[in-house]
Formats: C-alpha cells, structure tokens, sequence
C-alpha cells in the first residue's frame, strides 16, 4: 500500500488505520507501515500519559492547599479521599521516565493547583516555593 492511500486512511477512518498498522506490525510488513504517523502517534501517546500525570499531581496540589490553607477541617476527610483517587490513578499512570520533567515542572504545577483552589476559596499567604516535595506525591 502506497504512503498517499495509508496518509488518506489515516486521515479519514482512524479505526481502520489502526487495524491495518497493527496487522502490518504482526506480520513484520514493513512496506505496509505508516511511519510518519505511527510514530506522530507514539510520540502523542507518550505526551497524552505525562498530561494526565501532570494533571493529576495538580489536583492533589490543589486539595493538599485546601487541606493546610483553607479553614474548613470539616472538609478534611472529603479532600483526603480526593488525594486518595488521584494517587492511586498516579501509580498506575506514572513512568520513573516522567520525574526529571516533572521536577522542571513541579513549580508550574504548584502554581496551577493554587489557581485551582483559587476560585473556591479566598486567596491565602500560599509560599512562593512549592512547600511540598514531589517525591511525596509519587508511587
């Protein structure tokens, strides 16, 4: 199959665009490959997986705020659930490859999780530094 009828397969019916790489892979056809878009799709996966990590650790940012900044301990035992589920959907989703980036972001994250927490709550004298560490939040 020529790389124009993979690109207009790829391009108009995904689903059977994947049956076909995958069928291809199984059979080592090489000439039958999309390269150019199998590895658009990889290189996607890999960036879909970090944002969800990302996504995560910044909700469990958020309701650890909650927890030390707002006055409501009558919330507590709500958050701390909250920061349960997050943390156990992180250790299925995080890769050891992920940390160093995550250490280059975790300040962007910290500051996410205070705009999240923001807009329930009135703002507080939050520390310029992400107190917490991000090992803390890691499986």
């Amino acid at each position: 199959m020529n790389q124009e009828i993979q690109k207009e397969i790829y391009e108009t019916d995904y689903h059977q665009w994947t049956i076909e790489q995958t069928q291809a892979l199984k059979d080592r056809n090489l000439d039958k490959l999309d390269w150019e878009n199998i590895i658009e799709e990889i290189e996607a996966l890999g960036r879909s997986d970090y944002q969800a990590v990302v996504s995560l650790l910044t909700r469990i940012l958020q309701h650890r705020l909650k927890i030390d900044f707002a006055n409501k301990p009558e919330a507590h035992r709500h958050w701390n659930q909250e920061i349960k589920a997050f943390s156990n959907t992180v250790r299925r989703r995080y890769s050891p490859s992920m940390k160093p980036k995550l250490n280059e972001d975790w300040q962007g994250i910290y500051s996410d999780a205070i705009d999240l927490y923001l807009i329930d709550y009135p703002p507080s004298d939050f520390p310029q530094e992400c107190p917490y560490s991000l090992e803390d939040f890691l499986p």
